[in-house]
């Protein structure tokens, strides 16, 4: 969709690049430290047009936060989809999770994670898709972790969904923990915990 710009961008625009640029900007200074401002800098849209495209900041937000939260669970469910076994399907996408979280000096982190301790405990619009965020993400890992099971590569004696919970609970810890520069790969520790023992 494509709206008019007072000025700085051209007239019309693409909403979605827009809120592409908006997205960077709420990734790396949190939804609180992001000021009108700020996305009018980063989106080059005057406060005009970005109340009549967006309405306000929270919204933008929402906008932002839904087309990364898709795009997230999308590569996702393209690596934990493929052909290959399960168990390298898992791990793969846990080094998917750690490329995208960790950098050498600290990287935003992933936005999910970032926002559920930032925004979840007092907004209700938000703690609610991430919720749905993560059921999704739940049942994709526990449909690979199932599949695990019947080949006999993953172990039994605790259930497919338990351990997708468990692995789910590392992906946020390796958010987390990316805040503050740490490239600590504790993937193939996950891979054995929840592998047969032979």
């Amino acid at each position: 969709m494509r709206y008019l710009a007072a000025m700085g961008r051209p007239r019309e625009f693409d909403e979605d690049e827009v809120i592409a640029e908006a997205l960077q900007t709420f990734w790396k200074q949190g939804y609180g430290a992001t000021s009108i401002p700020d996305l009018m800098e980063a989106t080059q849209l005057e406060r005009g047009s970005l109340y009549k495209a967006f309405e306000d900041k929270h919204s933008f937000f929402e906008r932002a936060f839904d087309n990364y939260l898709r795009a997230g669970r999308a590569k996702m469910a393209q690596v934990l989809g493929s052909d290959a076994p399960p168990i390298a399907r898992l791990e793969a996408c846990l080094a998917q999770v750690v490329a995208g979280c960790s950098g050498a000096e600290g990287g935003p982190g992933c936005l999910a994670v970032n926002t559920m301790v930032e925004l979840a405990p007092s907004d209700a619009a938000v703690r609610d898709r991430l919720v749905r965020h993560w059921k999704v993400v739940e049942r994709m890992l526990e449909q690979t972790l199932r599949d695990g099971q019947s080949e006999g590569q993953i172990r039994k004696d605790v259930s497919a969904r338990d351990l997708a919970r468990l692995v789910a609970k590392f992906i946020a810890g390796i958010a987390v923990f990316s805040r503050q520069g740490s490239r600590g790969d504790a993937t193939q520790t996950i891979i054995q915990l929840v592998s047969r023992v032979k």
